[in-house]
């Protein structure tokens, strides 16, 4: 079943604005939490300290700066990036800061890192394609690049 542009924009920006409320929940929830926290060392590898929830703010608040960028780019330059490229973008930012940092999945789900390193090397693989296709198609620039 193919899906109609607009119906493939609605989903877009809904786990767009999904992502977007869980990370500033979550910046909410860590400032608030921050002011509990002990300041030590935790007593075992689940219990959270104040530099945990340092991290986890600055990480939430990048995060909700940056889930703006290919919007901010397409906008500025012009340059249409796909939407499934923008999907898969916000899953990511959802798997490595929500539930990477957040939902502790880095201590809970072995090679949790890995697994991230390998989605965004599949992603960042995509994005060649992508720009490769768009110096082609491009009438200000005569290229002809070939991804192989």
């Amino acid at each position: 079943m193919k899906l109609s542009n607009k119906k493939f924009e609605k989903r877009k920006n809904l786990i767009f604005y999904t992502v977007l409320i869980l990370l500033v929940v979550s910046l909410i929830y860590a400032i608030f939490m921050l002011s509990f926290a002990p300041a030590g060392n935790a007593e075992n590898e689940y219990d959270r300290v104040k530099s945990d929830y340092v991290l986890m703010i600055l990480q939430c608040l990048a995060g909700s700066i940056i889930i703006f960028l290919p919007s901010t780019v397409e906008r500025k330059y012009r340059i249409d990036i796909p939407d499934l490229m923008e999907i898969i973008y916000f899953i990511f930012l959802f798997c490595a800061i929500y539930l990477g940092e957040v939902r502790n999945f880095y201590y809970k789900i072995p090679y949790w890192d890995l697994i991230l390193h390998c989605f965004s090397a599949a992603m960042l693989g995509a994005l060649g394609f992508v720009i490769v296709n768009f110096f082609n198609n491009t009438e200000k620039l005569k290229m002809n690049l070939s991804p192989f």
